[in-house]
């Protein structure tokens, strides 16, 4: 049975509430294009566009001060990534979040972690592990937004960090494309909970792995990190009052 689609988050914004963008006046078609496509990515990560949320290509040329080719491009980019999905006559839409989705998600992030983490235990420097200690002591208030995107960066810049350390550069594509897959996740889950404290220790306890050079326990480490953050985004959202009729 198929995954039933998540409910949004919350309930649609008008197309006034949110914030008018300019995009800059004097760089080329190109450059309007990433402005755009950044922007979108941004908010589609961070669920400012929450999952489900309908967009058209007049409603965000209006709002970017943009014509609509660098809009279009720009969705055209999204939907290639997953972003964003086309429905005839209707225009677009931020690719709504399901518990499905989640489990492939995570499945093949622990599989090319766990294969990241053993190979870096062979390649990791010692100013990198360093680098790794400082980005696993980060911590958020979710009460605020910008200590909240901070944490997710961190959460990010650490696990890129390890892929990066890995010496192969397709391995690292291909996870710094789960993390982008994943972001929305994570966000929401960091929104719903405190994570500061599981993330912290799971994240100390990964760097001293490394740092002892051991690609056995580094392998089982990152996969032991990859079942407590998926439980316990499973368990956030299944719980909150913003999900219903998502099937498991």
């Amino acid at each position: 049975m198929m995954d039933l689609v998540a409910e949004k988050i919350a309930a649609k914004a008008s197309p006034a509430a949110v914030k008018k963008v300019r995009a800059p006046k004097k760089t080329g078609k190109a450059s309007l294009t990433d402005k755009v496509y950044n922007l979108l990515r941004g908010e589609i990560l961070t669920c400012a566009l929450e999952p489900g949320r309908e967009l058209s290509e007049a409603e965000l040329a209006q709002r970017f001060e943009v014509s609509k080719t660098p809009v279009r491009e720009a969705l055209a980019k999204l939907r290639s990534e997953g972003f964003v999905r086309t429905f005839p006559r209707r225009g677009y839409q931020v690719v709504p979040i399901t518990f499905g989705d989640m489990s492939e998600l995570f499945d093949l992030r622990t599989i090319l972690e766990a294969g990241a983490a053993e190979l870096a235990c062979a390649r990791i420097t010692d100013a990198e592990l360093d680098q790794l200690q400082k980005l696993a002591d980060v911590v958020y208030d979710r009460s605020e937004q910008p200590s909240l995107q901070r944490f997710i960066k961190a959460n990010r810049d650490f696990h890129a960090a390890i892929a990066r350390a890995s010496g192969n550069d397709r391995l690292q594509l291909l996870i710094t494309r789960q993390i982008d897959e994943l972001e929305r996740f994570f966000y929401l889950g960091a929104r719903l909970r405190d994570v500061n404290s599981e993330t912290i220790n799971d994240h100390q306890a990964i760097v001293e792995v490394l740092r002892s050079r051991d690609p056995v326990a580094a392998r089982e480490i990152m996969i032991k990190h990859n079942d407590i953050t998926r439980e316990g985004l499973f368990k956030a959202l299944a719980s909150s009052r913003n999900f219903a009729q998502i099937s498991l």
